[in-house]
């Protein structure tokens, strides 16, 4: 079984906008949605679990009712996400173990709800990764950095600089094993499960493998309204046939 975990719980507070960024218009549709939307194309994924806040979660309800027609929508389940990216990720695996009755070996898609440009291949190669490397791992998406990156000291000089080569930067999906998260996350204390913002981190600190397989610098995680800018003409030149999206 290949589930869908959409991380949809933040407000969006640096967006500076009166709803949460992951329900801004995009085109014809909602950010979220077309994260979702991939997600619910993919021939692998048997189900797409969204955790949105609570307050929003009838929006969303009466957004996917109207957009995702038929047995796809059937597909679709949602959860009230919880103050961090990991306790929401909980959540949804809760959603899952309940209603899914998903078994341990059940890979975990994870997933920005605020990276709508996510393609094929990136699930496609999460998947086929997890399977290749095995229970107690974990994937990542990746791409190389093209800016130098320093290390610094708490007083803000240059503690080192790290050979570019070796600097990737993370992006979403992040792949696991159900039953793996679940036990990892469970011995977690409450100052880890805060300072690990995502499953690689967590992996990582736990002295587990974490691989990666190669992600697209046009997998943006709109988190600035420069951002919500870009991605806007990002879609309008698609739209007009200059671009893909």
């Amino acid at each position: 079984m290949v589930i869908a975990a959409i991380v949809a719980g933040g407000m969006g507070s640096r967006m500076g906008t009166t709803i949460p960024k992951q329900f801004l218009r995009l085109g014809s549709r909602r950010i979220l949605l077309w994260s979702v939307e991939t997600f619910l194309h993919h021939p692998q994924v048997d189900t797409v679990v969204v955790g949105v806040p609570r307050e929003w979660l009838a929006y969303a309800g009466a957004l996917f009712d109207e957009q995702i027609p038929g047995e796809r929508r059937r597909r679709v389940l949602l959860t009230e996400g919880g103050a961090n990216r990991n306790e929401t990720l909980w959540r949804i695996t809760e959603v899952v173990m309940a209603k899914c009755k998903a078994p341990q070996d059940t890979v975990l898609l994870t997933h920005d709800a605020v990276r709508p440009f996510v393609t094929e291949k990136m699930i496609t190669d999460n998947i086929e990764a997890l399977q290749k490397a095995g229970a107690g791992c974990a994937v990542t998406t990746a791409i190389p950095s093209v800016d130098t990156v320093l290390r610094l000291n708490e007083n803000g000089t240059v503690r080192d600089v790290p050979p570019r080569s070796r600097m990737w930067l993370a992006q979403t999906p992040q792949t696991v094993f159900l039953g793996d998260w679940r036990a990892l996350y469970a011995g977690m204390t409450l100052e880890e499960r805060e300072m690990r913002t995502d499953l690689s981190g967590c992996y990582h600190a736990a002295g587990k493998c974490v691989f990666t397989v190669q992600g697209d610098r046009g997998n943006v995680k709109i988190t600035t309204p420069e951002d919500y800018e870009a991605a806007v003409v990002r879609v309008e030149k698609a739209k007009e046939g200059k671009t893909n999206v």
